[in-house]
């Protein structure tokens, strides 16, 4: 019996440690307003009017520019969250072929996205230049009332 303790004793050192859990990554769900666009390496003045994008658990992606609210209209997006950075697909119309393909990240309360048109290949890096069509933009959330 001491033998098999001892043993014991002996190898636990050795036993592999357990990994921290995955930390969440968290949602694109939600409003988001423009604090920064670059467009082919360029930056590109946000402007006086707000850049809004809203993500919906179900999918649906609506924009609008200033005050008012766009109509939703057949926009949709797509995420996979396995892929390293997440991609995101985003369409205009139902048949999915024109809207943008791209990547992108969420630190805190900043979403940056890196898209280029469909049907271009899709980015790999955060990065926008000249000979990289791409374009970046990040989001900070909009706060819940």
């Amino acid at each position: 019996m001491h033998a098999v303790t001892l043993l014991a004793l002996t190898l636990a050192p050795a036993a592999p440690a357990l990994k921290d859990p995955p930390t969440k990554m968290p949602s694109i769900v939600g409003e988001w307003v423009r604090i920064g666009h670059t467009q082919t390496g360029q930056p590109v003045a946000v402007g006086r009017e707000n850049h809004h994008q809203v993500f919906t658990a179900e999918g649906e992606w609506v924009y609008w520019y200033g005050d008012g609210r766009a109509q939703p209209g057949g926009k949709t997006y797509a995420i996979d969250i396995k892929q390293s950075p997440p991609t995101i697909d985003i369409f205009l119309n139902p048949a999915k072929d024109d809207g943008w393909r791209g990547i992108y990240k969420i630190e805190k309360d900043t979403l940056t996205l890196c898209l280029i048109k469909i049907p271009g290949e899709r980015p790999k890096t955060f990065e926008s230049s000249a000979d990289k069509p791409t374009t970046v933009w990040v989001f900070q959330r909009v706060a819940k009332d």
